[in-house]
């Protein structure tokens, strides 16, 4: 009974100890960053005129990192047409914002709507 004791208490004190020395900083909300990432790049991601003559529609949906400097790095990208996929990684590849540095580190999902009728 006592050995069950003691190896209770040094696992406490090992879990107690992990936990107190972990100090690693809290990330800022993911949905906060979410939202400031994608009202950002809405002003960077315009309309690309070839899809709007060959009246192109589509939904692009990104997987990317905000980096320490502000800039973008594309994790993935997805779309039903391959040339506004390229045109939207190209375009948040280019952009970088000094507003963002605070979410350094954190992923970000995005739905990229190229609607022409709404």
């Amino acid at each position: 009974m006592k050995t069950r004791i003691a190896i209770v208490t040094m696992l406490l004190g090992l879990f107690i100890t992990g936990t107190a020395f972990a100090g690693e900083p809290v990330p800022a909300l993911k949905a906060e960053a979410t939202k400031a990432v994608a009202e950002f790049l809405q002003e960077e991601i315009d309309y690309p005129a070839f899809a709007a003559e060959t009246n192109l529609e589509c939904t692009v949906l990104v997987d990317l990192s905000i980096q320490e400097d502000g800039s973008f790095e594309v994790n993935g990208a997805n779309a039903k047409f391959g040339c506004l996929k390229d045109h939207v990684v190209k375009a948040i590849e280019e952009s970088k914002s000094k507003d963002l540095t605070k979410y350094a580190g954190q992923d970000v999902v995005l739905k990229i709507d190229f609607k022409l009728f709404e």
